[in-house]
């Protein structure tokens, strides 16, 4: 799904007035949760999951193309790591389409 058909589901299910009320409300939650990340904290929607910045160290590696030694500067990664209501809703979901399918 793209962004759009996102927007577009999100402004259906919430009942907004408009494509772009949805897509303002939406960039403002992805604006605050990038801000907070780059401060250095942790982010926990309780039973969803959490993001949070891993730092990843600079590396050297042997680049099979050119046969030499490159280095990958050091960088910062998000992780999301799921919550126990996250992956429940989602498994019991596919476990409901598989009995249908079986019935």
């Amino acid at each position: 799904m793209k962004e759009t058909e996102f927007i577009r589901e999100y402004k259906k299910v919430r009942n907004l007035k408009n494509l772009k009320t949805a897509k303002e409300k939406v960039e403002v939650f992805w604006e605050t949760l990038v801000d907070i990340l780059k401060e250095g904290e942790k982010v926990t929607f309780k039973g969803w999951g959490s993001f949070e910045v891993k730092e990843r160290k600079a590396k050297i590696f042997n680049n099979p193309k050119t046969k030499k030694a490159e280095r990958i500067p050091a960088s910062k990664k998000i992780i999301f790591k799921q919550g126990k209501l996250l992956k429940k809703r989602f498994n019991t979901i596919g476990e409901e389409e598989n009995d249908l399918l079986y019935r």
